[in-house]
């Protein structure tokens, strides 16, 4: 019951102050509306009249310097071709009602009104126009008020000779300012209910930002929430839309190198990359990168974060996984090792029952050419592979491929020259099953799939010095059609008809970009493919 209470009355104090803050908002909007919509009816107004006397003063201008309205003065007659142009004028020009041509005695050339042409001019504010002077009065004449201008016309010689006259009626005036007053009171109106919802939204948006919470308990919670970021393990950085850092836990912090005062504000790129260069804010699915720091083995999950389905910023969570690739490549090695020991105990168990039953069958020298085409076959490949090759789980995973090779009745040749230390300086030992074990599988199917009575068989080479890493595997299979090259990286392509193919050499082509190699392809359809590829690049280590 204290409980409720105490909601109760926070409840109560929050619905007055958002209350408050309604109106508040409303009154401000509502003056500012009230100032800004009657300071642009003014100037609406006045631009109106601006335009209308311009137009005016414009027309009359250009007639009375037209020499067809000065011979019409002269002769004292308007021709039919000048009435007609002047009859199209008035009925094409915008707010243009009235246009008079009359010689020096005030006496109509021309008139709107074909009647009352040879009639005197009405008005009596002709006069000064008669003088010499161009002005804008407001008048009366035959089509009631009007807003007028005169310009007088000159003979070659300087001497008035009559004047032009044109007028909009202000009727046409009235029209249009009631027009435009109606329309701002249209807006006004659409504005002061635009401005009530307004100023609502605007309150809810607040009261729903503050989730209900005083700026007191909105404090607590931010403190507790920040206490637990710094807590995280693994670092936590995010980056707003235009790419720059605005929050950053302790644990990033020691994974960048750099306090968060340093960091909050810098630009992401100039500071974090992936490894092969690239910008962690790019477009892309959203995977694991390893990423160039001061320490290595710092990995990025990139996590656009959308707003309106607009990119607002990217959430980067940064692990440190040098105990995490450790383990990882412990059990990739133990699991090749396992599954290789599998393989021979099996193929062992098969040998050891063929000898027993040559024996039992008394053909002893049969049994010994048995053996010892088992011992060439140890000293041949598999003591290579344990010399040379002191990658456990690279060893362990070419002594699989030699077992499933065997059945297929494919030889494998581990080149004398080949050298790879425990630990190679160039690829993880995930990336390098990864390429010797797709290269190897495609290899075999490559060979499996040759018909004839041709050789069936792969050379591998893998060779490591300070200089770098060269893996090369040579096959005598199907070759590789010259229209297919271009697109064998491609992830999903494969010329088998098997569902799930076409993964490995794009998984393949994927780790040599990454790790800055080059990989070279050469191949004679139904005879058979080499690849090679180069590491020169030696990867960070602690």
């Amino acid at each position: 019951m204290v409980h409720w209470n105490r909601r109760g009355r926070k409840d109560k104090g929050l619905a007055s102050m958002f209350a408050q803050l309604f109106s508040l908002s409303t009154l401000v909007w509502i003056v500012l509306l009230s100032v800004t919509l009657t300071v642009t009816l003014h100037f609406s107004l006045s631009s109106l009249q601006e335009k209308i006397e311009s137009g005016l003063v414009s027309t009359a201008s250009s007639l009375a310097d037209s020499e067809a309205v000065k011979d019409a003065l002269q002769k004292g007659t308007c021709p039919k071709s000048l009435t007609d142009y002047l009859d199209d004028l008035i009925s094409k020009t915008e707010d243009l009602d009235i246009v008079t041509i009359a010689d020096a005695h005030s006496t109509r050339l021309y008139h709107v009104v074909h009647a009352r042409v040879g009639e005197q001019f009405v008005g009596g504010d002709e006069n000064r126009a008669l003088a010499g002077e161009s002005y804008v009065v407001n008048g009366v004449g035959t089509m009631g008020p009007q807003r007028r201008f005169f310009c007088p016309v000159k003979n070659g010689d300087g001497k008035v000779i009559g004047f032009v006259m044109t007028s909009t009626t202000m009727d046409r005036i009235q029209s249009l300012r009631n027009r435009i007053t109606m329309t701002y009171l249209k807006l006004a109106a659409f504005l002061m209910l635009a401005t009530l919802i307004l100023a609502g939204s605007a309150t809810f948006l607040i009261r729903h930002l503050l989730l209900g919470y005083s700026p007191e308990e909105l404090v607590h919670t931010y403190l507790t929430q920040n206490e637990v970021l710094n807590n995280l393990d693994e670092g936590v950085v995010f980056v707003d839309a235009p790419g720059k850092i605005q929050l950053v836990n302790r644990a990033a912090e020691g994974m960048l190198g750099q306090r968060s005062e340093l960091l909050e504000g810098a630009v992401l790129d100039s500071l974090i990359q992936e490894e092969s260069g690239e910008s962690l804010l790019r477009e892309k699915e959203e995977k694991k990168k390893n990423i160039s720091t001061s320490r290595p083995n710092i990995l990025s999950c990139c996590i656009p974060l959308r707003k309106n389905e607009r990119r607002s910023g990217t959430l980067l969570i940064l692990s440190d996984r040098t105990e995490a690739m450790r383990t990882a490549e412990q059990l990739n090695g133990t699991r090749h090792i396992v599954s290789a020991l599998r393989a021979n105990s099996h193929e062992f168990m098969n040998k050891l029952q063929v000898i027993a039953g040559l024996l039992q069958m008394g053909r002893q020298k049969e049994a010994l050419s048995y053996i010892g085409s088992i011992s060439a076959l140890q000293a041949k490949v598999i003591g290579p592979v344990l010399q040379y090759i002191r990658n456990s789980s690279v060893a362990a995973l070419l002594l699989g491929k030699l077992n499933n090779m065997r059945e297929l009745d494919i030889s494998l040749t581990l080149l004398a020259n080949s050298d790879l230390p425990e630990h190679s300086r160039y690829l993880s030992t995930s990336d390098l099953v990864t390429v010797v074990g797709n290269l190897l599988e495609n290899s075999i199917e490559a060979v499996n799939a040759q018909r004839g009575d041709g050789p069936r068989s792969i050379v591998l080479q893998i060779t490591e010095d300070e200089d770098g890493l060269l893996i090369l595997v040579t096959d005598t299979g199907t070759g590789i059609e010259p229209e297919n090259l271009s697109r064998i990286y491609e992830p999903g392509f494969s010329t088998k008809a098997a569902q799930g193919r076409g993964v490995g050499m794009s998984l393949v082509n994927e780790i040599v970009g990454r790790r800055e190699g080059s990989i070279e392809v050469d191949s004679e359809p139904m005879a058979g493919t080499t690849f090679t590829l180069i590491f020169n690049r030696k990867r960070q280590r602690k």
